[in-house]
């Protein structure tokens, strides 16, 4: 499924991880035997290194270190990043207004359902970043050929994703407001994937060691 809260030239989730490894490999070169991106790919490899768990239990701490020193940095980032999505905000509500006028003032259901599914790949999809006038007249042509529009919007920690579709009996176009990558955001959530899949490594490759003590 693709990431809707920004353009399809945006990296992926997993591009970005692999340069959060890669960069982690780099602050950490020559420290263990191993690198991180090895250990994650072919952990068995390692499976006769003596105390290995100990071993993987470091590098955890020196990743730890890593996502600190890096969000630590990112403080000016974070200011942007808020300056944005505040103004991402914003701009959500004043389309929702001229939105919810159209639908109402051409007698269209507009719907804030639970979930909708649909096949977004067959989606056209506009993004926008700023309010022109011409948006309303877009948004007029879009309200006229639907259905029923969708209020597809989300919540993001305090801020607000405007998402709206126009549903066609063929295709739905859709009205999407660019939001800004928090850039923090990505840190976390490659943090928590990396350590739990060393904890998950760590077990594994532990549990033969113990299999055969207590044989």
């Amino acid at each position: 499924m693709p990431d809707v809260t920004a353009p399809p030239a945006t990296m992926t989730v997993q591009e970005q991880l692999d340069l959060i490894i890669d960069d982690i490999d780099n602050s950490l070169t020559g420290k263990y035997i191993f690198t991180l991106r090895d250990l994650l790919e072919n952990p068995t490899d390692y499976a006769d290194t003596p105390d290995i768990g100990k071993e993987i239990d470091k590098l955890k701490t020196d990743i730890t270190s890593y996502f600190d020193s890096k969000k630590a940095e990112a403080s000016e980032q974070i200011t942007k990043y808020n300056e944005d999505a505040l103004k991402a905000t914003r701009l959500a509500e004043k389309l929702e207004m001229v939105v919810k006028e159209k639908a109402k003032g051409m007698k269209k259901p507009f719907i804030t359902p639970v979930f909708f599914v649909r096949r977004e790949d067959q989606d056209e999809i506009i993004f926008v970043d700023k309010y022109d006038t011409s948006y309303e007249a877009l948004i007029d042509e879009l309200t006229k050929a639907s259905v029923f529009v969708v209020d597809s919007s989300v919540p993001i920690e305090t801020f607000r994703v405007g998402r709206w579709i126009f549903t066609g009996e063929s295709k739905n176009r859709c009205l999407y407001i660019f939001f800004p990558v928090n850039p923090i955001g990505m840190f976390d959530v490659a943090k928590d994937q990396i350590l739990l899949a060393l904890d998950g490594i760590k077990l594994d490759l532990e549990t033969p060691e113990e299999e055969e003590e207590e044989k």
